[in-house]
C-alpha cells in the first residue's frame, strides 16, 4: 500500500534516508546523494508539512518513501522537454527512496505506478522525474514505465553542491 505520510512515519523515513545514504558511502553509489546532506530528517518533515510526502508500506513495514508535487526545479526550464503542459498540470516525482533491504523487490515501480494514478487524479496532463545521470538502474526502471528521457544539466542540490541530473518525462 502507498499513503500520505503522518507524523509517526518521520523517523522510519528519515532512517530509510540514512540507510540508504550510508549503504552508498560504503558500495555502489546510485543516487549522489549525501549522508547528512540531502535527503535528511528536514526533507520529510517539510513535504510532510506540506502535504506531499508518501510512504510505501506493507506487512513488513514502511520500505520506501517519495515526495509527489507540482514542484519543478529552476533547472527544469533547460531541459527540451518532450510533452509540453501548463505547470499546474505537470506533477513531479521527488526523493523517491527505497530502503535497502527492500531494493529488488519492484518497490520502485509500485511508487511509479502509484504517482503516475496520483497524478492522473489530479488532471495532470505530464509527468517529470529526474535522477543523477549515474544512477543507471532507476533510468532503466523510468523508462520501462514508460517516461522518455528529455535532457539534464547541472543542477544545484540541497543548496550546496553540484550534481549533473537527467530528465524524463511521461504524457498521462
Amino acid at each position: 500500500m502507498i499513503r500520505k505520510a503522518t507524523q509517526a512515519d518521520i523517523d522510519r523515513v528519515a532512517q530509510i534516508y540514512d540507510d540508504h545514504n550510508s549503504a552508498e558511502v560504503t558500495g555502489k553509489n546510485w543516487s549522489n546523494w549525501r549522508l547528512n546532506l540531502y535527503p535528511v530528517r528536514a526533507t520529510a518533515q517539510n513535504a510532510l508539512d506540506h502535504g506531499w510526502l508518501w510512504v510505501g508500506e506493507d506487512e513488513k513495514g514502511i520500505f520506501g518513501s517519495y515526495i509527489l508535487n507540482k514542484n519543478q526545479a529552476e533547472e527544469y526550464k533547460q531541459i527540451p522537454w518532450h510533452f509540453e503542459a501548463p505547470d499546474d498540470k505537470v506533477m513531479v516525482i521527488h526523493t523517491l527512496c527505497i530502503a535497502p533491504e527492500r531494493r529488488g523487490e519492484k518497490k520502485g515501480q509500485e511508487f511509479i505506478e502509484f504517482a503516475d494514478g496520483v497524478a492522473k487524479d489530479m488532471g495532470c496532463e505530464v509527468i517529470r522525474i529526474d535522477t543523477w545521470e549515474g544512477n543507471l538502474p532507476a533510468q532503466a526502471l523510468y523508462k520501462k514505465m514508460g517516461y522518455e528521457l528529455a535532457g539534464g544539466c547541472d543542477f544545484f542540490f540541497a543548496n550546496a553542491y553540484m550534481n549533473p541530473l537527467v530528465c524524463l518525462d511521461k504524457k498521462l
